[in-house]
Parts: C-alpha cells; sequence; structure tokens
C-alpha cells in the first residue's frame, strides 16, 4: 500500500486539520504541537497554551478513534523558522530513508507565517514528493463578535471548541494547492562548502571561519594551490548568490553564512 503523510502544524485549529486529510487522504498524519516552556504561572500565554494542547489531545484521539490516518504527535517550535526548517527536515528525512514515502502533503493554512515560508523552502527540494495546500476557510470565530446574537460566553466557548475557524456546512472550507518551484541544484563542492561552514560556523561563537579551516573540515590540503583556486571559483559564485561573505586580512580570507545560506546550508544538511 502507498505511505501517503500529511504534516500539520495545529495552532488554534480543529476541523480545518480534518478537512485537509478529507481532502488530501493519508495513511499518517504529523500533528506538530507549539512548544513554549511556562516558567511564571502569571504568563498571559499559559491559557491559550493550554487550549492549543487540547485542539491537538483532540485531533489525536479523533484520529486514534476514526481510524482515518494514524496520528503521530511532534512537539516543536513553530515561533523561529530555523527550528521549523529542521523539524520538517527531519519527519521528512525519516519518511524517505526508512519508509520510503510515496507523497507528503504539508497543511500550511494552520500556522504562522514563518511556517509557510519554511515549508516552501524545504518543498522546494523535493518537489516531486512534496506537496503543499491551504485550506481556505469561510467562517472565522472573529466574525462571530459582530454577530449581536451571539454572546460573548458563547463565542469564547466556540473558540476553545472549534479554534480559530470551524465548519458550518459543507461548503466551509475548500483546498487550493499551492506550488512549490525546484531549487536551482548547486553542485556537489557548492553544497559541501556550505555544510562545512554552517557546520563550523555552529560550533564555534565566531560567525567568520577562515578559509584554511573550511579546507580542512573539506578533508582538503589547506596549503595546495590548486585547491585554494578550486574553491575559489566555487566561493564566487556562491557568494554572488548572496549564500555567504567574505573578509579579507591581508592574505587571510573568512567566511559567514547569509541567512539564505544558513537556511540552505541546514536543509541540505539532510539532503
Amino acid at each position: 500500500m502507498s505511505r501517503i503523510v500529511q504534516i500539520a502544524p495545529v495552532g488554534f485549529e480543529y476541523d480545518r486539520i480534518i478537512e485537509g486529510v478529507i481532502y488530501h487522504p493519508s495513511n499518517i498524519i504529523y500533528l506538530l504541537k507549539s512548544y513554549k516552556l511556562i516558567e511564571d504561572e502569571s504568563d498571559p500565554d499559559k491559557k491559550m497554551i493550554e487550549i492549543a494542547k487540547k485542539f491537538v489531545n483532540n485531533l489525536n484521539a479523533h484520529f486514534l478513534n476514526t481510524k482515518i490516518c494514524e496520528p503521530i504527535v511532534k512537539e516543536t517550535i513553530l515561533i523561529e523558522l530555523e527550528p521549523i526548517i529542521q523539524e520538517l527536515c527531519k519527519i521528512i528525512k525519516e519518511e524517505l530513508e526508512t519508509y520510503n514515502v510515496d507523497k507528503i502533503w504539508i497543511n500550511i493554512s494552520t500556522s504562522t507565517k514563518l511556517f509557510v515560508s519554511a515549508a516552501m523552502y524545504v518543498g522546494s527540494f523535493l518537489p516531486e514528493k512534496i506537496k503543499l495546500f491551504y485550506i481556505d476557510a469561510s467562517n472565522y470565530t472573529v466574525n462571530d463578535l459582530f454577530n449581536p446574537k451571539m454572546t460573548k460566553e458563547e463565542i469564547k466557548n466556540n473558540f476553545e471548541e472549534k479554534g480559530i475557524t470551524y465548519k458550518y456546512d459543507v461548503s466551509s472550507y475548500k483546498s487550493v494547492d499551492v506550488p512549490s518551484y525546484p531549487f536551482e541544484i548547486l553542485s556537489d563542492p557548492k553544497k559541501n562548502f556550505l555544510k562545512a561552514l554552517k557546520k563550523l560556523t555552529d560550533e564555534n561563537s565566531d560567525k567568520m571561519v577562515k578559509f584554511m579551516n573550511i579546507l580542512r573540515e573539506l578533508k582538503e590540503d589547506p596549503y595546495d594551490k590548486t585547491v585554494k583556486m578550486r574553491y575559489s571559483h566555487h566561493i564566487k559564485k556562491l557568494r554572488k548568490r548572496n549564500l555567504l561573505v567574505e573578509k579579507s586580512h591581508g592574505r587571510e580570507r573568512k567566511y559567514a553564512l547569509t541567512q539564505e545560506g544558513r537556511i540552505l546550508g541546514l536543509i541540505l544538511s539532510y539532503f
């Protein structure tokens, strides 16, 4: 049987997650649960986090009971770009290598704009396997604030039960496919240079890394002029694409990743 996977950040949604599976039937659904450590009981986010956790628990129970698909709950940071990309890469890599997944759907309608950006970055590396979709909603809980027939308590209860959107009838939701465009492939030396630079940057507090240290990380002879010339050509191309920056002090060269370079280096470390 084909293995079809769906990834859905839950946020404050219930029906919208279920509709995603109705439109795009899947065997497995990863429910991404936002993580935030609450150290102070007076934290204003505490109540909202409790509500969000309830949605995750209710959705997990729904899929277990209906057996529509198997739920897997993953706790991750959904408000920072790199942790989101890393979580998506981990899930996708495991699905590809362990289960030989046929298709991965990502629901981009139920979380932050940062998650949308992360999903589009990651999806561009494997557009033949990874498909993005958005569940367009007609009924938003916030609109009920302007309904004179509904009390504040009713609106509050509606939000706690259904979240930001809810299903009123069969026309309440529709699915919109979101295309991702294939990433322009880099040659292996360029990929390896970015990965080596990211690894050394993460291991050291100094964001600028010496050229010779990068060559050592690549298992190259840092004193070989031919090697230096060959990588200088690749570096020029990477700089042109705004993936890294260079600083020179005398004959010594140092490099650092741009934000684009860090994201690309992170994704390349998985794929």
